[in-house]
């Protein structure tokens, strides 16, 4: 269906009302909406059924390829959930209209204020669980990050955004960029299933424990080391955590991540924190940190 000349607004455009519209009269659900989500990017809403239960409702523009990451991406977390993996199960999924949209289970919790010394375990038991969890399809992982730096790749780095930056900004980036060609890529197979924006923000917790693990759009195979720098970026950037919590994930990094990869991680890790904070004023803290996370991750 096309939203052109068809009286139906495109997906970019519809709004709750128009989704849960075509849910009911496509797929046959009856879902109420409750709130729209504070936090999220592409933006989710607390939905409910006839029975009462409660659901995620995401959605975004229907396009192929679009539609093919999410079924490469059900796999993936298909395998995750086999392994334990606290991944809230989809209810409904699929095409309405001009949007592919997902409904999953509410997972019980709060987002994550203060990473204490358990609920950093239990976060790194949940990426030990993606080791070897990939589908084959991470040969490509090296160059992806290492481009990532030079052109827009995925919706998270977007190093466009940085066009007309200040000049420090565009220092750090030319040292972000110095660090990544000047890293050979690792000898290994990327097997691993990368969440991609892994860390507090994206983690569910009841007290001491942790409940769920969120956001999972953006994951595709490679090295799960990743996960583990983007959240040591998040613990160094808002201090949240108590302490020895930070030296314990660094110390974990350092045992299960080639050095030039972490630094190649770290410098992607802090030009997507440029893309979404050059002319804001979180700049001159990002740039800051940035600096300092790349001393920690180039050191030796």
């Amino acid at each position: 269906m096309s939203g052109t000349g068809t009286g139906v607004p495109r997906a970019s455009e519809q709004g709750p009302g128009e989704v849960l519209s075509l849910l009911e009269h496509e797929r046959g659900l009856r879902l109420h909406l409750v709130r729209r989500f504070e936090r999220g990017d592409e933006g989710a809403y607390e939905v409910v059924d006839p029975h009462g239960r409660r659901l995620v409702l995401k959605w975004v523009p229907w396009r192929e390829d679009t539609a093919r990451a999410a079924r490469m991406t059900a796999r993936r977390l298909e395998r995750l959930r086999g392994r334990g993996c606290l991944i809230p199960a989809v209810a409904a999924s699929g095409r309405v209209g001009d949007v592919l949209f997902e409904a999953q289970e509410f997972a019980d919790g709060r987002p994550v204020e203060r990473v204490t010394d358990g609920l950093l375990g239990q976060m790194l038991g949940a990426v030990a669980a993606q080791r070897g969890a990939g589908l084959g399809e991470g040969a490509d992982w090296w160059d992806f990050l290492v481009g990532g730096l030079f052109e827009d790749r995925t919706p998270l780095c977007r190093p466009s955004a940085l066009d007309g930056c200040t000049e420090a900004v565009e220092q750090l980036v030319k040292r972000l960029r110095a660090v990544a060609l000047g890293a050979r890529p690792p000898e290994q197979t990327f097997d691993d299933v990368v969440h991609f924006d892994f860390g507090p923000a994206n983690v569910l917790a009841d007290g001491e424990q942790l409940t769920a693990v969120l956001d999972w759009q953006s994951c595709r195979d490679g090295d799960a080391g990743y996960d583990l720098v983007t959240t040591d970026w998040d613990l160094a950037a808002w201090p949240k955590a108590d302490p020895g919590v930070a030296e314990r994930l660094a110390n974990e990094i350092r045992r299960t991540t080639a050095p030039q990869s972490a630094a190649v991680y770290a410098a992607h890790t802090v030009l997507r924190n440029l893309t979404w904070s050059s002319g804001t004023e979180w700049e001159e803290h990002i740039v800051r940190t940035g600096h300092s996370f790349l001393d920690q991750w180039t050191a030796g």
